[in-house]
């Protein structure tokens, strides 16, 4: 599909929603499809609803990305800290051994 039809199938299903808030529709869409249309949109129809739905559809995905990003970072961190641990603990256990 061409990215001008993508972009418009996007806009239909948007302006879809403003009418019946179904979200299920616009919820099939992935960050770089929407990120895709909005930029196939450029300038035309910036304050329009549609757009406005878009745009922020697109924060709420960047926002659950950065999340998801985030809990991965803690979750290594979390084994780092346990695995030094267990070191320290070992060679501690080693070298005070009588």
């Amino acid at each position: 599909m061409s990215p001008y039809k993508q972009a418009q199938e996007v806009v239909a299903t948007f302006q879809r929603y403003l009418s019946n808030n179904d979200t299920s529709e616009i919820n099939n869409y992935s960050l770089e499809e929407l990120r895709s249309a909005d930029e196939q949109l450029g300038q035309r129809d910036v304050g329009s609803g549609f757009r406005i739905a878009i745009q922020n559809k697109i924060k709420d995905l960047e926002l659950i990305e950065a999340r998801v990003h985030e809990s991965k970072i803690r979750a290594w961190n979390l084994l780092t800290g346990v695995l030094i641990g267990v070191v320290v603990v070992g060679i501690a256990t080693w070298l005070f051994s009588t």
